[in-house]
């Protein structure tokens, strides 16, 4: 062997051997993962702006950090806005136990009210974990189990944020609802409100249904504003998303409407001194690498550029941060300009590089530097595109192409999700399969294109009479699935009978003018989450059964299986 293979072997021997002479404590901390538990209150991002605008806040913060160790993030939600406060913690302590038995926590964190006080009220829940309870929006509390982070709404600046920049508003609207959650801030504002008694008048709806809120709404006139509060529910118990809210509140009204929750400044709403969720997921990002979050700077001045301009507001404060505002043809191409000084600068000192020998090496290695870091940036821009082109693909991929609904694909992977959490919640879930009767004579006598306007024409039926929760999609032909979250058997064959009803209404004009009456069968299934485990194919399959029956029977019916 030679001389020189012969010296490396031995070294390469020497090596291992040392390596296998580390303790096995050094080498297990050298690879130790951090696990952290992060409850959150709402449900996912799909379903709550709030939810969405923590995670771009979180994912912003861990991208800027330079992480030294391994870091395991484990999220669970309790989805309140969906099935509301008690419901969504029903069952969630054995849960999480099963799930989580053979893990051992480093750290457990809740953001909001419903997650906090879940945690707070099981301390027996991974005994010994350090507990982290983030905005809990529980004024004055202090957990005997774990740290408060306590993010308070501050309604008095809220309020004057209203006075200094509408001096011309003299009525103000305070909406929320009845429960205790927003009383508790109903009444902060009642007392910030008691210092503008002088200039300003209030009125308060918190015990109204959604459509007197928009009705009178409608009627507010010039000198009023709205200031709306993050509620969930009106006065007769009927749930809506407060996005979903704000967005008829902005078509309904013609005056400014304010508020201290970033979530729902949307276009058309001014916005004022929020809450920001994104800083609320900052604050969780720096809890998860073990660093104290700035509670104090989560709050702050938010305004939309468009409806601040509509309303002619003034006095805008200095330290605001604006949603949608116009860009200058310098801010817009700021760095293409940047850009193209720096090539200039980089080719002058190039050109001086070859006059000046001794300093060309520096300025040729500055030169590189540049353009690596000009590469990083198009490597990140192509990122970002690819992702954009991504979910575009994915909305294509469960969108039926001629109704616009979701296709067969994204029903059937809703079926399993609503399934799972039907039997982790103990919630009914009901199925109806929809077939247009008679549909081939549609095609055969009036044409394909008739036949196109029917489909069109059920599925926005279909679709239009459903509930926000509720999803319709086209399964194939003339066939449609829709999926009735939270609703048993008898109150889906009611909704099936009343669709039912809904389609026998339409009139389809034909190529030449004729109207075209329709029907439809409708076979309801519905999964008991108490007994038997069902499966998608399981619920589809009692469901086309029903479908079947309704058909042998003579169209035009509903039949429960």
């Amino acid at each position: 062997m030679p001389y020189q293979t012969l010296r490396q072997y031995w070294r390469w021997m020497l090596l291992c051997g040392a390596l296998a002479m580390l303790p096995a404590w050094a080498l297990a901390a050298a690879t130790k993962e951090r696990k952290v538990l992060v409850l959150y209150s709402l449900g996912a991002d799909s379903a709550s702006a709030w939810q969405s605008l923590i995670h771009k806040g979180l994912s912003a913060e861990l991208a800027q950090q330079n992480l030294t160790s391994a870091l395991g993030i484990f999220e669970e939600r309790f989805d309140a806005v969906r099935v509301g406060d008690q419901q969504s913690q029903a069952g969630m302590e054995q849960y999480l136990r099963t799930k989580y038995a053979n893990i051992r926590f480093d750290d457990i964190i809740t953001e909001n009210y419903v997650a906090a006080r879940f945690l707070s009220e099981h301390p027996d829940l991974f005994r010994g974990v350090p507990r982290h309870y983030l905005n809990h929006g529980r004024p004055n509390w202090k957990p005997d189990d774990g740290i408060a982070y306590d993010v308070q709404a501050d309604f008095s600046r809220a309020i004057g944020t209203i006075a200094r920049m509408a001096p011309d508003v003299r009525h103000v609207v305070i909406i929320g609802d009845s429960t205790d959650n927003i009383q508790e801030s109903v009444n902060a504002v009642r007392k910030a409100a008691a210092g503008y008694n002088n200039r300003l008048s209030f009125e308060y709806w918190d015990k109204l249904s959604y459509e007197q809120i928009d009705r009178k709404a409608a009627q507010l006139q010039p000198g009023s504003a709205i200031f709306l509060l993050a509620f969930y529910h009106d006065s007769t118990g009927e749930r809506r998303r407060p996005v979903e809210t704000v967005r008829k509140l902005v078509a309904a009204t013609q005056v400014p409407i304010f508020t201290n929750w970033e979530a729902i400044v949307i276009p058309g709403v001014v916005g004022g001194y929020v809450i920001s969720a994104e800083r609320i997921g900052h604050a969780i990002g720096k809890l998860l690498i073990q660093q104290t979050p700035d509670i104090a700077g989560i709050t702050g001045y938010l305004f939309d550029y468009a409806a601040v301009q509509r309303f002619h507001l003034q006095n805008v404060p200095s330290d605001a941060l604006w949603l949608n505002r116009p860009q200058s043809m310098l801010q817009q191409y700021l760095w293409q300009i940047l850009g193209g000084v720096t090539l200039i600068v980089v080719e002058g000192i190039l050109i001086s590089a070859l006059i000046v020998a001794l300093r060309g090496r520096r300025q040729s290695l500055r030169a590189l530097h540049d353009e690596r870091n000009q590469l990083e940036a198009r490597v990140l821009q192509r990122t970002l595109e690819l992702m954009v082109a991504n979910t575009k693909l994915e909305q294509l991929a469960t969108t039926d192409p001629l109704t616009g609904i979701g296709n067969r694909r994204r029903m059937t992977e809703q079926i399993a999700k609503e399934l799972e959490r039907s039997r982790r919640f103990l919630h009914p879930l009901s199925l109806l399969m929809v077939d247009i009767d008679h549909f081939k004579n549609v095609n055969d006598v009036y044409g394909h294109e008739a036949g196109d306007r029917a489909i069109v024409a059920v599925s926005k039926a279909l679709a239009g009479g459903m509930r926000s929760i509720d999803m319709a999609s086209r399964f194939g032909g003339e066939e449609f699935v829709l999926l009735m979250p939270e609703t048993d058997l008898d109150v889906a064959g009611h909704a099936a009978e009343r669709l039912r009803a809904c389609v026998a209404a339409l009139r389809i004009h034909g190529d030449n003018g004729e109207q075209i009456a329709l029907t439809i069968s409708i076979g309801v299934a519905a999964s008991d989450p108490g007994g038997a485990l069902d499966s998608p194919s399981s619920l589809l399959s009692r469901a086309d059964k029903a479908l079947y029956q309704a058909k042998h029977a003579g169209r035009d019916r509903v039949v429960c299986a």
